[in-house]
């Protein structure tokens, strides 16, 4: 568990799998498991970090209403997934006021934004800072913390390049909010040296990893090409990515002394235990919440007391 003042992140989170507001995602929302999960995370108290949305409306490669487009997200085995989803959203300025509700409903939400280097540095910072104002508008005291997703492997970014834009993205939103409670999202591909600069910012926590790209963990000489090698691969989550994820946590836990949410590849309670034994203050869960939610539920009901 993480602690701050009054506020307090649960030893489970539900990251992503809960959609853009943490109150489901359609048409996930009709399985019985996932309410189920629902039900729990809202009773428990569990911490929702909301899938990522930018300030404004964004149109990746998968569209819930086109189905020609749901070739984007693919099971694999081990409970995994591939997705390239491409951050598809409806911008801050819808996404905020439904978080809003979200939290008047008792549950428990930390909104998640991308901030678009694509769009270069100066555009992502000042739209970051507009995005921070949105919240603190519809969130009022509930907006006390905030994700930035710095790692993000479905966009035309290269994320181990994005340090120098990330590092200006959180000094900015700390100066504007100096209370707001910063959380910086990982990728495996992300230098040890850029959580290092985070610390040194005095972020206040980091959670580790994003899904993982399909290269890393299927490499191209034993492996076939990704089937979604035409949007740039797709990013691997679940049990195929744990092994790696993992490592990448072995190798950063020594090395800052910020809270650490980790994550990625948890398909079960020993998955998780084993990221608690190896140094975590919180542990993520998000593609088990898709393909297993009544799992997820009794993961989320073992750690996480109301």
């Amino acid at each position: 568990m993480i602690t701050t003042g009054q506020r307090r992140i649960s030893t489970i989170v539900i990251s992503t799998a809960l959609g853009p507001d943490g109150r489901g995602i359609f048409p996930y929302t009709l399985w019985p498991g996932y309410r189920r999960l629902l039900r729990t995370v809202r009773e428990t108290g569990t911490t929702v970090l909301t899938k990522s949305a930018t300030r404004r409306p964004r149109r990746g490669n998968f569209v819930a209403a086109n189905p020609l487009t749901w070739k984007y997200i693919r099971r694999l085995p081990q409970r995994g997934m591939l997705n390239a989803y491409g951050l598809t959203n409806a911008g801050v300025k819808k996404v905020a006021p439904r978080i809003g509700a979200a939290g008047r409903e008792g549950f428990q939400v930390i909104p998640n934004l991308w901030p678009e280097f694509t769009r270069g540095a100066e555009i992502a910072v000042r739209e970051a800072l507009e995005a921070a104002a949105l919240y603190h508008q519809h969130l009022g005291e509930n907006f006390w913390a905030l994700e930035l997703n710095f790692s993000c492997p479905n966009v035309p970014e290269d994320i181990a390049c994005n340090v120098n834009d990330g590092l200006a993205c959180v000094r900015a939103l700390s100066a504007a909010h100096p209370d707001l409670f910063l959380i910086a999202k990982l990728s495996v591909v992300h230098p040890y040296e850029f959580a290092q600069e985070l610390e040194r910012l005095e972020v206040g926590a980091l959670h580790a990893v994003n899904t993982i790209p399909y290269e890393l963990v299927f490499p191209p000489d034993r492996y076939p090409r990704s089937p979604l090698a035409d949007v740039g691969g797709g990013g691997v989550s679940g049990g195929p990515a744990f092994a790696q994820a993992y490592e990448y946590n072995k190798g950063l836990r020594p090395l800052v002394r910020l809270p650490l949410i980790m994550g990625c590849g948890v398909t079960s309670q020993d998955d998780g235990q084993r990221y608690l034994d190896l140094g975590a203050d919180a542990v993520s869960i998000c593609t088990l919440a898709l393909r297993d939610p009544e799992k997820a539920a009794s993961i989320v009901a073992c750690y996480c007391k109301s």
